[in-house]
This record gives structure tokens, sequence and C-alpha cells, in this order.
């Protein structure tokens, strides 16, 4: 599962995707949630559109981020981690966005530009099927990215553009009345490794070339702003110490985060690392009576629901779990927003109970959720399921076709649009999708064999 609990892969997994070189994504609904709500105003002084930006966290304790593939931001886990203060990553993220709103990615080189679409798809995709399937197993084997294509491709930019993308933060920062204090600590730590051999710093330092001059013009804007001095928004604040303690509790050791974050300690950073640790050495309980406890302060919070419905999956507890993700995903819809990853959670839970009821409500929001986010295959597939236990089998033919269609199985494709067509009314509109599919295919499938 993924989503509050963050239960993908183990800490040796972190250190061996790090020593390979290849970039693993985890996926959280609070977490990438968070960036977006710091980054919203950021994209709205840079003229963009929020609503376009896509988050995604790389599973790696080292310090980093980076833009790819149009409006998408890579952070790392470390960056988050190992930034103290919200304005810390409010500052690089508006850095990234001086690169997007720089059109920086699209003005390297046409081949190497090329490279990366292919790499960024591949890993998003590949990421995406394995994250979502719930098995720590699964992300372990996720599809990943080698270092060397990352880097010399779509990671790494130019001293100028670094420097024009630094410029452009501070104009959106001062814009929205944000002090740039945390994009300087953030700088002038990264300059304290620039001496170190290139296999102990932080990748950051190799994907965005750092000059003193860079420092030197945050200090002078600082000098200048009326807003250096302003304290973070406290709810970016909130925020921010949420997102840390759970990737804390999620990335470290058990018994690691329950000595850093004592029992004593009520903030809510030190709570949400505890429950992490709860979950992980199967004290159900005991996660749960922080979770109450968080709840009860804030029952109408969709993350705390939804981290509920995680704990409750990840013990086995399916029923349980149910009235949880329900809570959540009402408490999202009354907000006119939608996070798809929230739904998910439910409508898999929901196909772990055998039933013509929940397999119709199961598709009902899996219909939403591939609206919103149709590249991840582990939606089509749990799709599928639940039009086969409907009996609707067409329909679970459509759903496999667009499965096979993400992970590039061209045989299958060929095989579950073939029989999507024999079984689907000729006023279905799923038929209308499948012959935009085979259209896609170049019309090269074949009628399905009989009983296929």
């Amino acid at each position: 599962m993924l989503a509050g609990v963050l239960t993908l892969v183990a800490a040796p997994a972190v250190l061996s995707a790090q020593q390979s070189g290849k970039i693993s994504l985890v996926r959280d609904a609070e977490t990438e949630n968070t960036i977006r709500y710091f980054a919203a105003p950021l994209f709205k002084a840079a003229g963009l559109n929020p609503e376009a930006l896509r988050v995604h966290l790389v599973l790696d304790d080292r310090m980093n981020a980076f833009v790819a593939g149009g409006q998408r931001i890579f952070i790392n886990t470390g960056l988050l981690r190992n930034s103290e203060t919200a304005d810390a990553v409010i500052g690089v993220v508006a850095h990234e966005t001086g690169h997007i709103a720089g059109g920086h990615l699209a003005k390297m080189h046409e081949n190497l530009r090329a490279a990366s679409a292919q790499s960024i798809i591949a890993l998003v995709l590949g990421a995406a099927a394995a994250v979502v399937s719930g098995e720590p197993e699964a992300m372990i084997a996720a599809t990943t990215m080698g270092q060397s294509i990352a880097e010399r491709s779509f990671l790494k930019y130019t001293s100028a553009n670094e420097s024009a993308a630094d410029l452009a933060a501070l104009g959106y920062l001062e814009k929205t009345g944000q002090s740039a204090q945390g994009l300087l600590e953030t700088l002038e730590k990264l300059q304290d490794q620039e001496l170190l051999a290139g296999s102990r710093q932080d990748p950051y330092l190799r994907t965005h070339p750092l000059s003193q001059d860079r420092i030197s013009t945050v200090r002078e804007h600082m000098s200048k702003s009326s807003y250096s001095n302003r304290p973070i928004d406290p709810n970016f604040a909130l925020l921010h110490r949420r997102i840390r303690g759970k990737l804390n509790g999620y990335v470290d050791p058990p018994a690691r985060t329950l000595a850093r974050y004592s029992a004593d300690d009520q903030d809510i950073e030190a709570r949400y690392a505890r429950i992490q640790a709860f979950i992980k050495l199967h004290r159900t309980d005991d996660a749960l009576a922080i979770i109450d406890q968080l709840i009860e302060m804030a029952p109408n919070d969709m993350f705390f629901h939804e981290l509920r419905g995680d704990a409750l999956y990840r013990a086995g507890r399916i029923s349980e779990s149910l009235p949880s993700y329900r809570r959540a995903v009402k408490l999202v819809e009354q907000t006119h927003g939608e996070l798809p990853l929230i739904r998910f959670s439910l409508a898999q839970s929901l196909l772990q109970i055998q039933g013509r009821d929940t397999a119709a409500e199961a598709l009902n929001h899996l219909k939403i959720v591939a609206d919103y986010e149709p590249w991840t295959p582990r939606t089509w597939r749990l799709m599928a399921t639940a039009y086969g236990r409907l009996d609707d089998f067409g329909g679970a033919a459509y759903a496999l076709a667009e499965e096979a269609m993400l992970v590039r199985d061209h045989e299958a494709l060929a095989r579950n649009v073939a029989r999507a067509l024999e079984l689907l009314p000729p006023t279905s509109p799923l038929r209308e999708r499948v012959l935009d599919i085979q259209n896609l295919m170049g019309g090269g499938v074949q009628p399905a064999p009989d009983g296929g």
C-alpha cells in the first residue's frame, strides 16, 4: 500500500538503490499534496498552472531535486528529511520552478531531451506499477533508471541556468512575501560538501553547479528584501513536520525511530514517526492509539483517517480499514479536490472482500482514479478484477488492454483488444476507447482465438 503508511520498501533497499546508482520512486498522498501546496503560490507567481504540477518522490537519502518531462518535480526523500525547516524545502521548490518557467530543459540538446523523455516515461510508469501494488518486494523490483543516464541527460543544468533559476526563485519568493533564508541555508549546506570526494557529495552538487556568486546573489537579495526576517507560515511549518516525521519513521529502523522520538514527545513530527515505527513492528494497536488521538484533535483531517485505514490494511484487518478510507475519501470530496491515491487505497481494500457490492463500489472509485492518473497499470488491473466480478468480461478485457498498452505487452494488448471488441456492445463507450487503442496500434489486432 502507499499513501499515509509508506510501506513500500525496507531501509536496506534504500542503501542498495544508492549503491547501484539507480532511482526508485515512492508515493504518498500527504507528502505529494504538501509539496504541491508549497509550490502553488510559487507557480502562480511564475505564471504557471499549479494544477499541472506532478510531484515525484525519489527514494534516496541524499539531497537532490530536479525537474523533468514538463512540469514534473522530482524530490529526494533525503532532501525532505534533512531540511530542518519548511522554508528550506520551499526555497528548493522555488528554484526548480525557475527551471520550469525558464524552459531550461527544453533548451537542451535534442537527443538528450529525447533520451530523458524516454527515461522519465519508463521510470514513472515502471515505478508506479510496482508502488501501487502494495508489496514491498515489488517496489524493490521496480523499474529503475541508471544514474549515468539521468545525470547526462535531464538532471544536469549549466551554471548559467542555475543562476537564472536562482534569480527567478528570489523573484517568486518576493512576490509571495516569503523569505529566501531557506534557500540560502540549503546552498550554504551544499557549499560545505564541495571539498568532499564526488562519491560522498549529495548529487545536487553534480546536477546543479554551485558557485560563490550564487550564494552572494541570495545574500544580496536578503539584504534588500523586506521579507528576509519574516517567519515561515505556521501552517507550512506544521505540514513540513508531518511529512518529515512520516519519512523519518518510514526510512529509519524502528529502534532508531523510537529512540529518537520518545513517547513523551507529543509534537506531530514525533507522533507521525512513532506511528510508522509501530506499523513496521506490527504493533498496530499502538499505532492506532496515536492515530485516534490525532483524529480526536482534528476529526476532519483526511490524512489522519487515511493513515488509520493504512495501518489496519497492513495488519490484514481489511474490513476495519474500509470506514476510515471511506471517511478520508468523503473529506477529500468535501474540499472539491481529488487525491487519487486515497481513493485507490479504498478500492484496493474493497477488492480484498469478495462480493458484487464491493466490486461495484471499487469500480466507481477506480474509474475516477484512472481519469486523474491513467498511467498507472495497477489501477487497470484492479479495474479488470472489478469488472470480472460483475460478470462484465468485455469491460475486463478493455481494462486489461489499457494495462497491456502501458506495460508494452504487445501480445496481451492484441489479445484483449480483440476480446473486448468481441464482447462489448456496439453502443458501449468503452468500445469506442478500444477502437482508439486499436488505431494507436495501427490496426494490427488479430481476432481472438476461440475461447480466448
